[in-house]
């Protein structure tokens, strides 16, 4: 157990370097404004260097850490996120290249950092329970970034051992409120809310907009109820949810990380006068026992929202949009539980309209076999791609429940693995099957390459589902 004596200090460190880093990126915007340069161009890429050939390991590539300057120092110019996709649901090329050469390649991100990036499921698995990567880097307010904007997108501090051993102690705290018990003692009342949804549904008629009327505020009631946030503030952070994911517009994001940060702050405050049976409170008596710092636990909460809401949100459109076109499969799902839970775990795996990126550093040097990366270098494992890779599954984008026997990274894997998963899965039972008995005619009610899917590649999705029956 941690010596809750060293909160302070950690709590302290960490808010220093988010303004060492404010200050920073001020600073670059102004030397490339006063240059007329862009501080994201191929030539002002933080933190790349040559590749490094050593002794015994060949010409390997190699990243190093994240220079304040930004400065390229001669490497070619990496591929660039996102990678352009053939559609909404489509897998960009590049990925499938990565996959089946194995290479871990080295990308620029939305802010324009040096990054590798890891693609293929059995490499994403492997490195995700690598204790060798971390939420940490030793100078946090250099270091590069998936998105130039908030704490939710950087280095938590640079104590490892440390900061694992606080997230270890969130993933307790909130582990009851988010168990497979509890969530199956939720199911009724999951079922008493989608069965409002759609009575609702039925009783306004066709055409209607199953993401506005079911998709979209389904979640939200689920997620109020198990973190304990007010229902009457489900617009708020809603929107902020949905801003966070906008990776190519910083003051966007900025603004709503502010805004999600501010709301769970002050909602944690209140749970500290009026203690409920929800995992806010759980995180507050964490704090309380000195067992984690404010911000890590403020963070959390945010995390928990962010993946409660954005996520199941979009699997749920993505999912009920691959059955209207399947109606044998839709048959099959609904002959039992059995087959509602495959088809409902094939649905997570083939439903991937975002990237699904889980973001780490390198906290030592780690000899990959197919490059160095360096410590401090920014590693991204797409989780997304990883459920698509067809050295793990074949013909990945076919519906095939036999698929089943090679485990998907929809949720990340290993310690990593979403503490929401249960959640998400029973939530997707639910609504797939109540649904489909309730409106068996159910259609599209335009055509489907009309339907207008959100533009972020983090999550995607739809943003308009219309149906008839």
């Amino acid at each position: 157990m941690l010596d809750g004596a060293e909160r302070p200090g950690l709590a302290e460190e960490f808010a220093a370097a988010q303004e060492e880093r404010a200050r920073r990126i001020a600073e670059l915007g102004t030397e490339a404004a006063s240059s007329g340069a862009s501080t994201t161009s191929s030539e002002g890429i933080p933190g790349n260097t040559p590749i490094d050939a050593r002794p015994g390991r060949g010409a390997r590539p190699r990243l190093a850490r994240t220079t304040s300057r930004g400065e390229w120092s001669g490497w070619p110019v990496p591929k660039q996120l996102p990678f352009d996709r053939p559609g909404p649901m489509g897998v960009a090329p590049e990925f499938r290249e990565l996959q089946l050469s194995g290479e871990i390649a080295r990308v620029r991100t939305f802010a324009g950092s040096p990054a590798w990036l890891v693609t293929r499921r059995e490499d994403v698995i492997g490195m995700l329970s690598d204790d060798r990567f971390g939420r940490v880097h030793p100078d946090p307010a250099a270091a590069p970034v998936l998105s130039a904007t908030g704490q939710f997108y950087g280095p938590q501090g640079t104590d490892h051992e440390r900061l694992e051993a606080e997230f270890r102690t969130l993933r307790h705290a909130t582990a009851n409120t988010l168990s497979v018990r509890r969530v199956r003692e939720m199911r009724p009342r999951i079922e008493a809310l989608v069965g409002r949804r759609l009575d609702r549904m039925a009783a306004e008629g066709p055409p209607a907009d199953l993401h506005a009327l079911l998709a979209e505020p389904l979640p939200v009631e689920v997620v109020c109820e198990l973190l304990g946030v007010p229902y009457a503030d489900r617009e708020d952070f809603g929107r902020w949810t949905a801003d966070v994911v906008y990776l190519g517009e910083p003051e966007r994001v900025g603004a709503a990380l502010t805004g999600l940060n501010d709301y769970v702050r002050a909602l944690m405050a209140r749970k500290r006068e009026e203690p409920a049976e929800d995992a806010l409170t759980d995180l507050v008596r964490a704090q309380a026992d000195g067992l984690v710092g404010e911000d890590l636990a403020v963070l959390w909460a945010v995390a928990l929202l962010f993946a409660g809401h954005v996520t199941t949100v979009t699997r749920i459109g993505t999912g009920v949009r691959h059955l209207l076109a399947e109606p044998g499969q839709r048959a099959a799902m609904l002959t039992g539980p059995e087959a509602l839970a495959e088809t409902v775990e094939e649905l997570l795996r083939i439903g991937q309209p975002d990237l699904g990126l889980v973001w780490r550093w390198a906290v030592t040097e780690v000899d990959t076999g197919r490059g160095v990366i360096a410590p401090g270098d920014l590693v991204l494992f797409a989780n997304g791609p990883a459920c698509l890779d067809p050295t793990a599954y074949p013909d990945p984008e076919r519906f095939d429940l036999s698929h089943a026997r090679t485990p998907h990274t929809a949720f990340g894997a290993g310690p990593h693995l979403c503490v929401g998963a249960a959640l998400a899965r029973m939530e997707l039972q639910v609504v797939l099957d109540l649904l489909f008995r309730r409106f068996p005619g159910l259609r599209l009610a335009v055509p489907d390459e009309e339907l207008p899917w959100r533009e972020s590649q983090l999550t995607g999705g739809l943003r308009a589902l219309p149906v008839a029956w």
